[in-house]
């Protein structure tokens, strides 16, 4: 990845403890995953208390339709249609 690391979590309910892990480390930037929620995001912002910025990626109600099909996709479930 651009030559630089990256971390996944086993669930977004660990990523806090993860990035507050990772920022006493002394890490630059964590950019979290589109997945995030804002709730998810904002525990991720409040376990690194300031110490190192948090990226995130929001979605906009347009891209709510196309997200539901990916998920769908990957998931294996199929709609009926076509």
């Amino acid at each position: 990845m651009n030559g630089r690391p990256s971390w996944r979590c086993p669930d977004e309910g660990s990523a806090a403890r993860v990035a507050a892990t990772l920022a006493d480390e002394g890490v630059g930037l964590i950019e979290l995953c589109g997945g995030f929620g804002p709730e998810g995001a904002a525990r991720v912002i409040a376990a690194v208390g300031g110490r190192v910025p948090v990226g995130t990626v929001g979605f906009g109600i347009e891209s709510l339709q196309g997200a539901a099909a990916y998920q769908r996709a990957a998931e294996g479930v199929s709609t009926g249609a076509g």
